[in-house]
């Protein structure tokens, strides 16, 4: 696997843009800014040695098209130009738990409500266990990418339980991308900032499975580290080393998921 270095992207260029409602004929386009964003991520990068080093970009391609016909999730994207005319170069999807459901009946809506209204109302007030134990290989056996993507699941079920219980009302941050020849330039910002002006004004919580380079962006939008997931990433590697760009190797080192919470204003 060769180094991140290796990858080459456009000088950054400052445009205007706005923020306008996605399409599905930008899921390619999303596609593409994801898997650019993951371009040194080295967890990433493991999976790459056995799934292609396209495997992110690919996955989000078929995988996207389908979040467009589901009415829980609300996308957007940054467009270039002043009316928002251009190429899109960031986007952000925001699911939706919980919210009232216009068929249920008085009773059910009752329930709904007083489930939602025992629940902790601040980020500080959450106490999430940790995750189950990492899956383990037997005496005979190394482990595999595919024992690394199952204790992920497994995390993920665990905190999804803690974080959306039953009768919670709440917003998930499904991504967040902008495209590295954009970055630092308010289009993050800007994404983000639709997402929490709608968390604000419905007064609910948002959260997040973030990445490990995306803790400090949400930490700077005001979500809170509540959980976490660690792994150390070379005992996955069944002894494959990171290539570096000059032909040495290196060790992957440990890898962190955050689960964080973001509490409305």
């Amino acid at each position: 696997m060769t180094m991140p270095a290796t990858v080459e992207f456009p000088p950054r260029t400052k445009a205007p843009f706005k923020i306008v409602p996605a399409t599905v004929e930008d899921a390619d386009a999303m596609a593409d800014i994801s898997g650019d964003a993951f371009w040194d991520d080295t967890h990433t990068l493991l999976q790459a040695v056995w799934k292609g080093k396209d495997w992110h970009r690919e996955g989000s391609r078929e995988h996207l098209p389908s979040l467009f016909t589901n009415p829980r999730i609300d996308i957007r994207v940054a467009r270039k130009g002043l009316v928002g005319e251009g190429e899109v170069i960031g986007f952000i999807m925001l699911a939706k738990r919980g919210y009232p459901n216009p068929d249920a009946t008085p009773d059910e809506e009752a329930a709904r409500i007083a489930v939602r209204d025992s629940l902790p109302k601040s980020s500080s007030a959450v106490k999430l266990t940790p995750p189950p134990a990492p899956i383990q290989a037997s005496e005979r056996e190394k482990l595999t990418i595919k024992e690394l993507a199952d204790t992920g699941n497994q995390a993920m079920n665990h905190f999804c339980e803690l974080l959306m219980p039953v009768g919670c009302q709440c917003r998930i941050i499904n991504g967040w991308n902008v495209a590295p020849a954009y970055q630092g330039q308010g289009v993050g910002s800007a994404l983000m900032r639709w997402a929490t002006d709608i968390v604000d004004e419905d007064q609910v919580y948002c959260w997040v499975s973030s990445s490990m380079g995306a803790l400090q962006a949400y930490a700077k939008a005001g979500f809170v580290e509540v959980g976490r997931l660690e792994l150390r990433l070379d005992d996955y590697a069944q002894g494959v080393k990171w290539r570096q760009e000059d032909g040495s190797e290196k060790e992957w080192g440990t890898y962190f998921w955050p689960y964080m919470r973001r509490d409305p204003k």
